[in-house]
């Protein structure tokens, strides 16, 4: 699902205008640039989609998701609710903020349980970080409802989602804050990059300031005149990964259309075989990068994978996932054995996550491409006849 696969002339067109130009800089030289502000531009067509009021492009989804959580004022030892199962950026961003993580459990669509997370508020809870995972939502409705409950703000993890949405709202764009992904191996890429929303002026003023060494942005003062907020970092993107994000965005109906076509064709065959896809909470909302299926039993998920894996197309088993389950993670693990930025939390050890672990050693899942053959389709469909006729016999 790399965004690379719909690289074409309009992203070499759109760089070569930028480095023409030579207007490298998001900001400042205002009398030079012609008006023109790719990054800006990138901001614009990402607020359009998600309908918020305020979005800002930074260098990362990380970033993204730091920026978020100093905007909506994270500080040492309070502690932010989110999933097991996402990328260990999540985690990354709370403690980043030298915040404590503290993981529920998922629902049987392997998102973040707003049950669950509803019984581990605490005094010091000061956010929930729900993710959107392998193309599906959360449940978005529970958790804006938990957050206005409790008077917690909601920051949404739609990194891996872009594109797509939640009872006709843009993922990215329902929680007080939500941040997006543009690295590398997502639908859409711009090298690097991100973007975090949120609907708030007061949020998007303390993270326009944050991800810019605390400038206060102003058109009417060129670089190195502007006025200071307070301190920051430095996670600004270029004018050339927002001129690749206005291509990219302008391509997201189209590739996350050829992904939904795809995982239909997959998730109609699997049913056939007596599968059962991964339910989720908005069927047409989902960006449709993963095709997931639930087996009955961990053993099940085994036999399954092995017949799959000699039938000519191997599948992850999620629970085995070391990129996207926390169990995994050893220096996370070595936390539990010490104070947490001076805060007693409960254990990070493996066994903390049995839970999550009883229902994602039974899902099995296949990447798929924006761009797929007949040929790599009709692939994956046999190994999930092997694997049906391995898993399900008896």
């Amino acid at each position: 699902m790399a965004g690379t696969e719909i690289f074409d002339r309009e992203e070499i067109k759109a760089v070569a205008d930028v480095i023409e130009r030579r207007m490298i800089h998001r900001y400042g030289s205002h009398s030079q640039r012609g008006g023109i502000y790719r990054a800006e531009e990138f901001e614009a067509a990402a607020k359009k989609i998600t309908g918020s009021r305020y979005a800002l492009a930074v260098s990362s989804g990380t970033a993204a998701l730091i920026t978020a959580l100093k905007g909506i004022g994270i500080k040492a030892g309070d502690e932010v609710i989110t999933t097991p199962f996402t990328f260990i950026a999540t985690v990354e961003a709370i403690i980043a903020c030298n915040a404590v993580p503290v993981f529920g459990d998922i629902d049987d669509t392997l998102s973040l349980s707003a049950a669950s997370a509803e019984k581990l508020i605490t005094p010091r809870t000061k956010a929930v970080m729900p993710v959107h995972m392998f193309g599906a939502a959360a449940d978005m409705d529970a958790f804006t409802g938990l957050g206005k409950k409790y008077g917690i703000p909601v920051v949404e993890d739609a990194c891996e989602t872009v594109g797509g949405s939640y009872k006709g709202r843009a993922l990215g764009g329902i929680g007080d804050c939500g941040a997006w992904s543009f690295d590398p191996n997502k639908t859409l890429t711009v090298g690097e990059g991100g973007v975090v929303f949120t609907d708030d002026p007061d949020v998007y003023f303390a993270m326009d300031c944050y991800h810019d060494h605390g400038h206060i942005h102003s058109k009417e003062h060129d670089r190195g005149a502007e006025g200071k907020y307070g301190f920051g970092v430095n996670f600004r993107i270029s004018e050339v990964q927002g001129a690749l994000g206005v291509v990219a965005l302008s391509k997201m109906p189209e590739a996350v259309a050829a992904l939904r076509c795809t995982k239909k064709k997959i998730t109609e065959a699997g049913v056939a075989f007596g599968l059962k896809p991964r339910p989720v909470h908005d069927e047409e909302g989902d960006t449709a990068t993963h095709a997931v299926f639930i087996l009955p039993t961990a053993a099940a998920a085994r036999e399954f994978s092995a017949a799959a894996k000699e039938a000519g197309c191997g599948c992850g088993i999620i629970a085995d996932n070391t990129w996207h389950y926390a169990k995994h993670w050893k220096a996370l693990a070595e936390m539990s054995e010490k104070d947490f930025f001076g805060t007693k939390t409960r254990s990070y050890l493996p066994e903390a996550f049995a839970g999550a672990d009883e229902k994602l050693s039974r899902a099995v899942m296949f990447g798929l491409n924006i761009r797929m053959s007949s040929e790599d389709t009709d692939k994956i469909i046999k190994a999930l006849e092997a694997g049906a006729k391995a898993a399900l016999r008896g």
